[in-house]
Parts: structure tokens; sequence; C-alpha cells
């Protein structure tokens, strides 16, 4: 069936719906140029009559692309999309219609609109302004995209946020804020379309569409060898036309000269506006937040996590975790490119604030850092104090670039982890640790240590005798016993009485005759005459058994493996491969922080508390006060072991020499020497000449010699609690003190009280709205007369890394990042026995999993 409807005022109803169902296809024909199809299934075109006049509109069908002209074309309906025929040939589903000056009803709404010619060609719903006709506004007709949906959605809001035809705005960019707002507040996304320019680069016109305008482009790959693999993306383009346009007057301001309200797909619901893109923004409040997480070594996911539950959601936070991951991703970039010259001008900037840091560096033939040593003033003035002992390790790769950081550490007067200053080095040969050592040297006033304890290393041993010939050298403890388990085998390990006797050997063998003897039990009873690593411990036992150290003054300070233990988990926490040298340096800063303030604490429970007394004797007294709190727990327990095990055998005078023999519950007998008129005792268990502390045998002794206070060449300023009073002086004169921060103290104490004040306003405001509203315009009003009076709050990327980071970022890169670098520690690690079978665990337990579901 045909009939002829041009001309004709009759309406075709196909209400939202309803459906148009023939078992025949029912046909009607516009004067012969247009068939329509209307197949057997459910039509919808919104919620109206599509009449009869509006098909007479309706005209001269071209396809896109095409070079000659469509005698005849089908239109065929179905349920899913529109398609386009020539001469019952598919051509696509692109519909092109030729401008008409008359006004037309558009899709899907009850409002007379009309068409406008413009860059985006004439087609349903547009609104024109037909004053800017010829004014060279409009652009050549192209082809246009109907939806394939079959649909027409009319957004609905408040008049007052709906742009209308003739708005004016002072520039495009308040034009932009006020169509993004009705945008995001019927829920659409908005992206930047073209603009045009006129004399001088002043902006014409600008315009801006829905984000889903458009069709995606298909990317051809000419050679087949060059194909990648792609990534799973979801379509987003729909064909939608919905946009503004704007027009600079004569003015200056922009006018409203083109609007198209009507959009092809549906609309973000209330509970969604939050996810459409041009909704999203990672704010500077954001920002900030994130790099204050990043000092304080949380995560991006985390510092997300957390934004969400202070801003009472995930849709309050302004952009999603993927955009802060991605910010986070793109100022890494901006990093990479400098990263060698920002860490030396962060340094050269400290040391203009603070001329007692210290710290140098070493580039290749192609000016790239290679090594790297710093210091500040209070590393400097710790090593002057506490720096007899020194703890040096290099098993630690912080880095992308593979470098070695190693830190020079020691012990303060709390019998804390303290930080001497740190470098890194490309690799573990004799020629990095010699520059490592000599630059340490050089910061220290060429103070050597007297003893310093390393790992195995035989570069590392090399260099020190080089550079420190009058330094004892000792291997710690704890590299060596981690490695028990692997060498030995995990049974023997977990024999109670190997493990006992063991430990008992090189830990408590007071002599070297006792610990060989006791070496030689052991190797004997379990059977270890053939391990190789044994025997090699055993021929180096002279550079790690303390009964081969018990005579050197201070050498038990790092005896226990804790300490080192400690020491390694410390900066393990903070350090992780992938980092940028930039990233590196403000962890670092903030662990020397958090270490810095631990010792304020002790020093403050020091000043402002004392521990309770055990015994009535004066010596205690005397040691709780001038002790810091942890020495004196050490002493105090020597006190109640001279009270309690302590019994004296028999006393011998000889001259002004007291000799005293004493019991102390071990099956030992400890001979302590006494000289009546120096008061200098020696003990046979040495415990004085380890640690710096009297043992409970010379306080037994200074007791019955009448002694109510610790004789003054026994008090050591390094554990007593003004070990730090002392002002240190650097070889230019310079105090070593202070930290190098470009914050001064009183800007810091403000910016805090501030901070604590909102939060303070905000938990008082938050149970009533009409407090929480008023809290709210105080806060506006301060922050735009803030903004008024200080700098513009826009800043790009680079100005806030750079406000973040405390320097300017280079222009012209003199020093480049390093070239990853293989050391010995940088390939895959070999796992222990323990690991491996942790490991063998867990892919069992897999396999099994796999086994399970596939049933």
């Amino acid at each position: 069936m045909s009939t002829s409807i041009a001309g004709e005022e009759e309406a075709i109803s196909l209400r939202r719906g309803q459906r148009f169902e023939n078992s025949a296809n029912s046909e009607r024909s516009i004067e012969g140029r247009i068939t329509l199809h209307w197949c057997a299934g459910a039509m919808d075109f919104g919620s109206r009559n599509l009449t009869a006049a509006e098909l007479d509109n309706v005209a001269n069908l071209e396809a896109s692309n095409m070079d000659h002209d469509i005698d005849a074309a089908h239109m065929e309906f179905n349920t899913d999309q529109w398609a386009v025929e020539r001469n019952g040939i598919p051509v696509g589903n692109q519909w092109a219609v030729e401008r008409s000056g008359s006004l037309v009803q558009s899709v899907g709404s009850t409002n007379a609109v009309a068409t406008e010619d413009d860059a985006c060609s004439t087609f349903l719903g547009a609104v024109v302004s037909n004053e800017h006709e010829g004014d060279g506004y409009k652009t050549p007709d192209r082809g246009i995209n109907l939806p394939y949906c079959g649909s027409i959605y009319e957004p609905e809001c408040d008049a007052s946020l709906q742009p209308s035809l003739g708005m004016v705005f002072d520039t495009w960019q308040q034009g932009e804020a006020f169509y993004k707002n009705y945008a995001h507040h019927v829920g659409f996304s908005v992206r930047k379309a073209s603009h045009h320019k006129g004399d001088g680069g002043v902006l014409v016109w600008k315009r801006f569409f829905c984000s889903r305008q458009g069709w995606r482009k298909q990317k051809e790959i000419m050679d087949e060898q060059c194909k990648k693999r792609k990534r799973k993306v979801n379509f987003t383009r729909c064909g939608c036309e919905a946009m503004i346009g704007f027009k600079r007057r004569e003015d200056g301001k922009y006018v409203v000269a083109r609007f198209i309200q009507s959009h092809t797909h549906q609309l973000a619901s209330p509970g969604k506006t939050h996810l459409l893109r041009s909704n999203r923004e990672v704010s500077s409040e954001v920002r900030s937040k994130l790099f204050t997480c990043h000092k304080a070594l949380i995560g991006t996911s985390a510092a997300f996590r957390l934004l969400s539950e202070e801003m009472g959601g995930h849709e309050n936070v302004g952009c999603t975790m993927r955009d802060l991951q991605n910010y986070d991703r793109d100022c890494k970039g901006i990093i990479s490119r400098g990263d060698g010259q920002i860490l030396i001008e962060i340094m050269q900037d400290k040391k203009r604030l603070n001329p007692s840091f210290f710290f140098d560096y070493k580039l290749d033939d192609r000016n790239r850092l290679t090594h790297v040593f710093w210091a500040d003033g209070t590393c400097r003035k710790n090593y002057s104090l506490f720096g007899d002992v020194v703890s040096f390790d290099s098993t630690y790769r912080s880095n992308r670039y593979g470098l070695v950081f190693t830190p020079f550490t020691g012990v303060n007067h709390h019998k804390s982890c303290i930080t001497f200053g740190a470098a890194f080095i490309p690799n573990e040969k004799i020629e990095s640790y010699t520059w490592v050592f000599q630059t340490f040297l050089k910061a220290m006033g060429g103070v050597a240590p007297k003893l310093i304890i390393t790992d195995e290393d035989l570069s590392m041993r090399a260099a020190i005798k080089e550079v420190f010939p009058g330094t004892i050298h000792r291997l710690c403890m704890w590299h060596i016993l981690n490695k028990l388990p692997e060498r030995v085998g995990r049974p023997l390990v977990q024999d109670d009485d190997f493990l006992r006797e063991f430990m008992a050997c090189v830990w408590d063998s007071e002599t070297p005759d006792e610990f060989e003897a006791r070496w030689a039990s052991i190797i004997s009873e379990f059977g270890l005459e053939d391990n190789s690593w044994l025997s090699d411990k055993y021929k180096m036992r002279k550079s790690w058994i303390p009964a081969y150290f018990i005579d050197f003054s201070l050498g038990g300070i790092l005896r226990t493996t804790s300490r080192s233990e400690s020491e390694n988990a410390f900066f393990r926490h903070f350090l992780n491969r992938r980092l940028h040298l930039l990233e590196f340096w403000i962890r670092f800063q903030t662990a020397l922080e958090e270490q810095r303030q631990k010792e304020l604490l002790n020093d403050n429970a020091t000043l402002h508390s004392e521990p309770m007394l055990e015994t009535p004797w004066g010596i205690e007294r005397h040691a709780r006060d001038v002790y810091t709190h942890t020495i004196f727990g050490i002493f105090q327990d020597e006190v109640l072991a001279a009270r309690d095990k302590c019994d004296i055998q028999n006393m011998v005078q000889v001259g002004d020499e007291r000799i005293t023999r004493i019991s102390d519950g071990s099956g030992k007998i400890r001979e302590v020497r006494y000289n009546i008129s120096t008061k200098v005792s020696q003990c046979s268990c040495k415990l004085f000449e380890s640690i710096g502390i009297l043992c409970c045998h010379i306080i037994l002794v200074l007791k019955g010699a009448g002694c109510h206070e610790i004789p003054e060449h026994y008090l050591l300023n390094r554990w007593t609690k003004t070990a730090t009073r002392n002002v240190v002086l650097d070889a230019n004169g310079n105090a070593l003190e202070g930290s190098c921060t470009s914050l001064p103290p009183t800007m810091k104490k403000l910016y805090a009280e501030t901070w604590s004040k909102i939060k303070l306003g905000m938990h008082a405001a938050k149970q009533c709205e009409e407090n929480m509203k008023y809290f709210n315009k105080c806060i506006s009003d301060a922050v735009e007369h803030m903004l008024k009076v200080g700098p513009s709050s826009e800043r790009s990327k680079v100005q806030e890394l750079e406000s973040f980071v405390g320097t300017t970022f280079p222009d012209e890169i003199n020093i480049h990042p390093p070239e990853v670098a293989h050391t010995k520690g940088n390939g895959r690690r070999i796992k222990r026995s323990s690991e491996q079978s942790s490991t063998n665990q867990r892919k069992k337990r897999s396999r099994g999993t796999k086994k399970a579901g596939d049933n």
C-alpha cells in the first residue's frame, strides 16, 4: 500500500510505547524522493505526534562521502536503529538534511524551535538567531548523524539555569561555566569544540558540545607487523548534536548565538552527575591533600579514601580515584625529565637557608648524576656527639634508577637510632665506597669513627681500610645470623638445643678461648664439619664475634641484632624501587622528622618526669638525676642485681688497690679491682668498657666504699639528659643545628592554628543546618577576600609541584637523571628457604582452588 502525503496535514500517530505493526510492510512515499518502511516492531518517536508537515520538510536525503546524487533512498525502521538505503543498498545510518528556513518542530519537544546554518549543519532541534546571518559565523553544511536509538531526550530544569538565545556574558569563560552548570544539573557532560580567533588573537566565537557528539573514528593499521594489542574501550559517541555557541559582540561581551537543547541519549540521573567527565576535576584542595598524604607515606588510593571520608562521600570529592591516580602519574612525568637537577637544586636551596647543610655530588661524562651525599646540621651535630660507633648499610634499593642508598646511622642518648648522613652510589665497587667515605669524612670535619659496622662486602672492606685506617671494622651480626636458617637448614634451626647453644656461643662467650671451645663443641655435636658457610664464618670470627671486641670502648652499643633489625625496618618502611629521586627525598625528609620527633618525645619525658626508685641507695638516686630514662632503666637493673644476686666471696687489699671477688648467680666469679685513692674500678665482666654503664659488681664495691654518687669519670656525656645541649660549630663557625625549611616557624604555627579552628568550627556546626550555612558563608567570604588580595589560585601542575617541593623546576637541564644502575643487588633476589617454602605452599593452594573451580 502506497499513499502520497505531500502537503497533507494528517498526523501519523506514533506515540511513545505505541506499536505500529502490520504483517506486510506499509509504505508512504514523499514526492517519490524518500520511501519510509515501517517494519513490524515498536517505533518510539518520543511523547508526541509526528505530523505530516514534518515529514514534508525532510528532503534531499544524502549519504556522507558520496560523490553522486541520490535518486531514490529508503529509510528502514526497526527496533534497534534507522538504516539508510540507496536504491535498495544499505549506506549506513547517516542523515543529511537540506537546510530549510521554515520553522519546524523539534522531535521530542512540544515547543516550536528553528533550524540554523552552522558548522554542525541544519537538523531537527536547532535554535537559531537570524541576526547573525551573513556575518561570517556560519560554515559550510555537512552531513549529520541522527540518533540510532530512535529517541530524543529533552532536558528539564529551572528556567534560570537554562541557557537561551541572546544571553550575554562578560567573557566566554563565564558562558562556559554557566553552560557546564546547566549540563551537570540536567545530566550530561560537556567538551570543548571549535573556535575562531580574529585580529590580534581575540576569540570571535566559541562552541561547546555534548561529550557524546559525533562518532568514534576507526583507526586503520597500515602495517600488520606494527599491530599492537588494543585496550578494550567502550564507545561513548552516539551522534548527539546538543551544543551552545558564543559570539563576540562589538562591546567585547559574548552572546549566546546558538543553542541546541535536545539530546539523542539518556541523561545521567542526579545520583550519577558527579561522575560526568566535565564535572570531575582534581581541585586545588584535593591536590594539596594528595601531596600531604604522600609526605606522610600514604599512597594515592588511600589518600582518595581519606578524602572521601573527610568530605562525606565519593560524590563530594570532585573526582574519581582514577582521576587522582592519573594526576599523580602526570606529576611523576613532569618530575622524570629533571629529576637529578631538581634534587641538587633542592639541596642548594637548603644550604642557602642554613649554611650548616652539607652536600656533594658527582656527574659522569654525560652530565648524569651518579653519586650524591648529604647531611644537614642536625646530622652533623649528632655525629659530633654520638659518632664513636657508626653503622653503614648498603643493602637498600630505593629508587627507579637502581642507585644504592647508603645511610650512616648511630645511637643517641636514648639508645635510639639516629642518622648521621646518607648517600646514593651507582654500584658497589671500591671506587664508589671510597668516594662516599671520603665525602663523609669531609662533612664531619675530618673526624673518623672509632668503630664502623657493615655487612660482608669485600669492596666496602677495602675502602674502609683506605679511608679509615685507624677505625675498627666489624661485621653486622644481624646480617650474618639472618642467613643461618638458609645455610644450616630449617630443621636444625628449629631444634631448640642447637639454637640455644649456638646463640650462647655467639653472644655469651666473654673470651676468645671460651668462644672457640663452644664453637668446636657445637660443630662436633650436630655434625656440621662439612658446612662450608660455618667454616668461612669461623675463619673470619675476629670481625664479628663480640668476644673479640670486649676490650674495645663502647663496642657493645650495637651488640644486639634487634638494633640492626629496627634500623633496617625503619628505612624499608619508606623506600621502594619505583621512586623518583624527588619522591625519595620527600619520603626521606618525612622519615628523618619522625626520627627526630621521637627523640624530642624522649627528651621531654626525661626532663619532666621521673622513674620510681627501687632501693634507698644514693647511687641509684644520682643515676636517675643524670641519666635519660632509657639508660637509667639499664643502670637500675644493675643496681637490683647488685642488691639481690651479688655476693662477696672474698676481699684482698694490696696497697691502694682492693681486689674483690663476687659471685652473681651466673656460675662465674667476677673480680673487681678498686683503687681507693682514685676511685677507679675495673671488673672482669667489662660491661662498662662495652656499653659505658657500670656493672652490678662495681656498683656493689662502690656502695661498700661509701660512694653515694657515680664517680665523674664513669659518667659518659653521651648517656646524660643534657647530651645534646652543647653548641657545636663546624670548621667555618656555623652552628650545627636547626632544620632547613622554607616556611618560617611563625607561619607554621599560624597554619596549624588556622586549620585547627576550621576543623573545630566544622565539628561544632555539623549538627545544625543553619549553623553550617552560617559557617560556610563566613569561610566563603574569607576565601573570596584572600583570592582578591593574594596571588591567583589558578596554577599549573608544574607550579603546584614547585609549591609542594619548595623549589622552582629548571627550564634548562644541566644535570640529567641517573642511568639505571646494575648493582649486585639489582637483579632478582635469591629467596631464602623459608620464603621458597611459603611460595610453594601458596602455589599449591592456588592449584587446588583452580581444580575445585573446574569441577
